[in-house]
């Protein structure tokens, strides 16, 4: 399927967010931790959460959906999760540290996800390694064994992955955990704030570093997904591209400040407790360097909208890549192909703002896929858009969406 789309249309009106694809698939992998029943209410429903709830359910636990809350329960049958699921998303990895914690062991392929650079897994292995589990990765199979004991661990770089991990395995670890240099997105403190309400014992959510003692038993929760930061600054960036007026309802500004603070400058933007309104008047100039980090600093999830939005601005950007090798040259060279000019350099892309003209297009992972449709939307012509497979990884309806707002978007088989 593909995206076509003809550009130049001002969007404008209210759209609203949804439950976030990231913390979803962490909060799934930890119902692993308990046979009790855990809700989800604000779980989108996504090719990436119905491959995670697929994959659970293939390994024993009990699935219910109904609208946006979905019900996961029961024990698992196996520890070994199915090759053919695994393979299909990244998420998968975020059974492992719940699957071991409760049934001391679990087999596991190296999962799939998006083709963005090197996604290392030592991180994950190394942390299981510390807490005594036998791990054995050979022939890209995982294979872990033993009972988490308590230990100190300092995880190499910020892992978002990792950290989940890892919390999940220590909170039915046996004794005291000190976890360092762990993640702090929103994401992240959502899974603690849930391991919490099942009867975790964690010090130091939303921080760096966690304490966490373990439990013997955790039972079930009720939790709301938080919502998703990525799409809405997709919805934003759609806006400042058409120079459009929109408002993002069922959103969270404090979680994507890195973001608007970039754009503040060159747009209209009022913040809400819950929503965000968006109005631009004038083509933006060029937003200076930015360069991806850990949060809460730019997140590289949010580089390909920006590199797009840079890429017909009037003025230059520099984005430096620190985190995801591949995400900066494959979307440049794709918006190059509409009139884009970029230059990338290693990890890092100059950009000089000019006219974008519609073009066919291939997207090669989740959030370059988005970016694309981002200059499609501000590029004069029609634009195809190939792979979008990739998108609807993590965007629920999305040309639908658009449409709501004055886009000229559709999809064809």
């Amino acid at each position: 399927m593909d995206y076509i789309i003809n550009g130049g249309a001002r969007l404008s009106g209210e759209i609203a967010d949804y439950g976030a694809k990231n913390c979803a698939l962490a909060l799934l992998g930890a119902t692993v931790l308990t046979d009790e029943q855990v809700v989800l209410h604000n779980c989108p429903s996504i090719v990436d959460v119905e491959n995670m709830l697929l994959l659970l359910s293939s390994m024993g636990k009990r699935i219910s959906r109904s609208d946006d809350t979905v019900s996961v329960s029961g024990a698992l049958t196996t520890t070994s999760a199915p090759r053919d699921i695994a393979n299909l998303l990244r998420g998968s990895a975020l059974v492992l540290g719940s699957t071991v914690a409760k049934y001391h062991g679990a087999n596991l392929p190296l999962p799939g996800g998006c083709a963005i650079g090197s996604r290392p897994m030592d991180i994950h292995l190394n942390g299981l390694k510390a807490l005594g589990v036998t791990v054995d990765s050979s022939d890209d199979m995982v294979i872990c064994k033993g009972k988490p004991v308590g230990a100190q661990y300092t995880l190499r770089m910020a892992s978002v992955g990792a950290t989940e991990n890892m919390l999940c395995a220590c909170a039915l670890a046996e004794g005291e955990s000190v976890l360092a240099n762990c993640a702090m997105e929103p994401e992240v403190t959502a899974l603690e704030q849930l391991l919490v309400k099942m009867g975790a014992k964690i010090q130091g959510v939303g921080t760096s570093t966690l304490k966490i003692v373990g439990v013997e038993k955790l039972h079930g929760a009720e939790f709301d997904v938080i919502p998703d930061r990525i799409v809405a600054a997709t919805y934003i960036s759609a806006t400042v591209a058409t120079m459009g007026d929109v408002t993002i309802t069922n959103c969270n500004p404090l979680h994507m400040q890195a973001f608007l603070n970039v754009l503040i400058p060159h747009a209209y933007i009022k913040q809400y407790d819950n929503a965000i309104r968006v109005m631009v008047n004038k083509t933006p100039n060029g937003y200076g360097k930015i360069v991806t980090a850990p949060y809460p600093l730019f997140p590289t999830d949010m580089q390909s909208l920006l590199l797009s939005l840079a890429s017909c601005c009037c003025g230059r950007t520099q984005i430096v890549e620190k985190l995801f090798e591949n995400r900066l040259l494959h979307n440049a060279q794709q918006l190059n192909k509409m009139g884009a000019r970029i230059t990338v350099n290693n990890d890092v892309a100059n950009i000089e703002g000019s006219s974008l003209c519609g073009a066919q297009v291939t997207a090669y992972d989740l959030r370059g896929g988005a970016g694309l449709v981002i200059a499609a939307l501000n590029a004069t012509g029609t634009s195809s858009v190939s792979g979008i497979e990739h998108v609807n990884r993590g965007y629920v309806n999305l040309a639908q969406n658009l449409r709501t707002l004055g886009a000229d978007i559709n999809v064809i088989p």
